[in-house]
């Protein structure tokens, strides 16, 4: 990961922000999603990282996956139907997985342009 590596995907990055987000305001769980990522990814591993976050059954905030799906879309370019794990177990995940960081990494300054939404106070 390099200062180049991640600023080249900032400007695609607020691109798919802006259009998942339009109201300008993001929902303060992503931005702990986010932070905890690239951490997981250097404590676990990649692989077991978006299984993580891809576990449809996990009781979260918000959904984690979401996560997943902006990262795919920067990633490839397009939107998809595939998972970010599904991707990475058909493709080269060495070659893959510093490119997902510096996404996520990002992912995670361009989020701090946003409102973050912390939901209701009563919950």
């Amino acid at each position: 990961m390099s200062k180049q590596s991640v600023e080249k995907y900032i400007p695609e990055v607020m691109k798919v922000l802006k259009e998942a987000f339009p109201e300008g305001s993001i929902p303060s769980a992503y931005n702990g999603y986010i932070s905890s990522f690239g951490a997981s990814v250097m404590q676990s591993g990649l692989l077991p990282t978006l299984a993580l976050f891809e576990n449809t059954n996990a009781s979260t905030r918000e959904n984690r996956e979401y996560l997943s799906y902006l990262i795919i879309q920067v990633l490839t370019g397009e939107r998809n139907d595939i998972s970010l794990l599904e991707y990475v177990l058909q493709n080269n995940e060495a070659l893959l997985k510093p490119k997902i960081i510096d996404i996520a990494v990002a992912i995670k300054l361009c989020i701090r342009t946003f409102k973050l939404d912390k939901g209701e106070k009563n919950e």
